[in-house]
């Protein structure tokens, strides 16, 4: 069974970057296709509002880079301290190499770091922490976590999916201190692998012509086959009935009950699935945020950092809290830990700039 309990290992900086460009979804109805009537729904029960993205040169890792920069020009961190980089997306710069071992070097980090990818969406967050705790324990000293995901790489014209995703990028490092103990809890069901898939550009089915030809899918979308499906309901199926009976094996788990929790960061995958999810375990938006969808978008695995850093930073920044964390999506997977932070470096959100700037 995939429980974790980690002794002296916590968190000492959460940094975001999101995309430099707003979109609001009145803007791209006619985009989409959407008629009056059905756009209020929408932005009433799944909280379509606004959303940040990048141009389509900008890489995930590049929003990844500012927010690390901002971590070590603080003098919080020192880089030099940096014994691993964990990259955790479904939008790597290439199929090959790992985009962390670019990233080391754009970093200026030294040779002796190990740097590799964890492809891993919506419960990337959680699973990445796991890792990279698990290398403090094995002995590492500080590990800088990486996470995040662009719109352009999945999607462009699926109105089922585009109008939810925000591109961002975390940067996170985790180290060695006096902490109280972190819980952490796994799981992975594979038997729904297609309710989250992109079909085309793997080696089981490989692009060709047809792949990226936008086509009117039965389900009324228009998608290619490079693109990421989404089967919505079911999805959202998932959502509701996993994560409640999750973070309940937290409780169990950890010998702590929600009232012991400051705030529940989840995976924000949209308001209406977060509400339900709220409430079934009986909780306000004061202890579970759910407005980064409608400020930012689904940011993917990027989204908990995104939320503390658009939402919550001043409290982590100012305050010793105890958190619990949630991802779960794709795969499908789903995970969730109860960590200790105290006063850590945790900046405002930040908007994207280009180098040359």
């Amino acid at each position: 069974m995939a429980r974790v309990r980690f002794t002296n290992i916590g968190i000492s900086a959460i940094a975001t970057t999101v995309g430099d460009k707003e979109i609001f979804i009145d803007d791209e109805q006619v985009k989409f296709g959407f008629d009056e009537k059905t756009l209020r729904r929408l932005k009433k029960t799944i909280g379509l509002g606004t959303r940040f993205v990048v141009d389509s040169s900008v890489c995930t890792s590049d929003l990844c880079v500012q927010s690390a920069e901002s971590i070590f020009d603080s003098g919080k961190v020192d880089k030099d301290e940096i014994d691993a980089v964990l990259f955790v997306t479904q939008s790597p710069d290439y199929r090959a190499p790992s985009t962390a071992i670019i990233v080391q070097n754009r970093l200026k980090l030294g040779t002796d770091v190990v740097a590799y990818d964890i492809n891993l969406g919506c419960s990337g967050f959680v699973y990445g922490l796991y890792t990279a705790f698990s290398m403090v324990n094995s002995g590492l000293n500080k590990v800088l976590l990486l996470v995040g995901d662009v719109n352009h790489y999945f999607t462009q014209q699926d109105r089922s999916f585009t109008p939810l995703m925000g591109d961002a990028g975390g940067a996170i490092v985790i180290e060695r201190m006096e902490t109280e103990d972190s819980f952490f809890v796994m799981h992975s069901d594979g038997s729904g692998y297609e309710h989250l898939i992109i079909p085309d550009g793997g080696a089981r089915k490989e692009c060709t012509e047809d792949s990226i030809i936008p086509t009117l899918q039965d389900d009324g979308c228009i998608r290619r086959g490079c693109d990421l499906y989404m089967n919505g309901a079911e999805v959202f199926n998932f959502a509701v009935k996993t994560v409640p009976k999750l973070l309940d094996e937290l409780f169990e788990y950890g010998s702590f009950d929600k009232d012991d929790v400051d705030y529940f960061v989840l995976h924000q995958a949209n308001s209406y699935i977060l509400k339900n999810i709220s409430n079934s375990l009986g909780l306000g938006e004061d202890k579970l945020p759910f407005q980064t969808g409608l400020v930012y978008g689904n940011q993917n695995s990027a989204s908990i950092p995104g939320t503390i850093s658009g939402f919550l930073n001043a409290q982590y920044s100012e305050k010793k809290l105890t958190s619990v964390f949630a991802g779960f999506g794709i795969g499908l997977s789903w995970a969730a830990c109860k960590v200790n932070t105290d006063n850590i470096f945790s900046p405002k959100v930040q908007f994207y700039k280009e180098k040359n700037e």
